[in-house]
């Protein structure tokens, strides 16, 4: 396994509260001294809360615990499909015992973190393809403000980390400057510090020291075409796992 996936695993299995312990205080530690880390973190719990607005609430019906206890007190101990192997260390029960609720809850915990397991994985593999760079931009006080995945497309991701203050009329604009003969490019503009996610833009993919900035500019976006206003953040793009 890469770096780069070992990180991004790593997130995800804080998020989902897989980690305790020590591997829970490191994985704090790497947030507050990594930025690219703590952005796959926010990013991750991003979208476990958009799955979550995703569900539609149901009511669980009374007699449920009840229904599980029947179901559970009706497969044989000595079925195929349940049989526990003779050597294993799991505890066994017996079919003609009632499980307590405490075991269920153990099950249910089992199912869902399995599951949870299972959509992280897809995420990892399979969900969108990995960036080309990513950026660590700063602030002008040298502070890390925001982190930005780019891709081939020249789409690119932005995970803010500090809550940047847009007045009434102005607007956030993304910029990147791939070759000095043409100049800064815009990418898009952002109303607040939510994570974003811009569009392909039709020109060379992004390479490592490719420079990307964010500047405050008069809404609906700069008048000439150009950065005019402050910068809030700008940083170089590095290659995944180098930077």
């Amino acid at each position: 396994m890469s770096d780069e996936t070992d990180r991004s695993a790593r997130a995800g299995e804080y998020v989902l509260g897989l980690l305790e312990g020590r591997d829970a205080e490191a994985a704090e530690m790497e947030m507050r001294t990594d930025p690219v880390f703590r952005s796959q973190v926010e990013a991750f719990a991003a979208r476990m809360n958009g799955l979550d607005m995703t569900a539609t609430p149901e009511v669980v019906p009374s007699n449920m615990w009840q229904r599980i206890s029947a179901d559970i007190e009706g497969v044989s101990q000595d079925s195929p499909a349940t049989a526990i192997p003779p050597h294993s260390s799991a505890t066994k029960v017996s079919s003609r015992s009632p499980m307590r609720p405490a075991q269920w809850m153990a099950i249910a915990a089992s199912l869902l973190v399995g599951v949870a397991t299972g959509y992280l994985g897809g995420w990892l593999t399979i969900s969108e393809p990995a960036p080309v760079v990513v950026v660590v931009l700063d602030t002008p006080e040298n502070v890390p403000g925001a982190v930005f995945e780019a891709f081939s497309d020249n789409s690119v991701r932005i995970v803010p980390l500090k809550d940047f203050v847009v007045p009434e009329g102005k607007i956030m604009q993304v910029w990147t400057l791939y070759d000095k003969s043409v100049g800064p490019v815009s990418l898009g503009t952002m109303t607040s510090s939510d994570i974003t996610k811009l569009g392909a833009k039709p020109f060379q993919a992004p390479g490592p020291e490719q420079l990307y900035e964010i500047t405050l500019e008069p809404f609906p976006g700069s008048p000439t075409g150009k950065p005019t206003g402050p910068i809030l953040v700008k940083g170089f793009a590095t290659l995944p796992g180098q930077g």
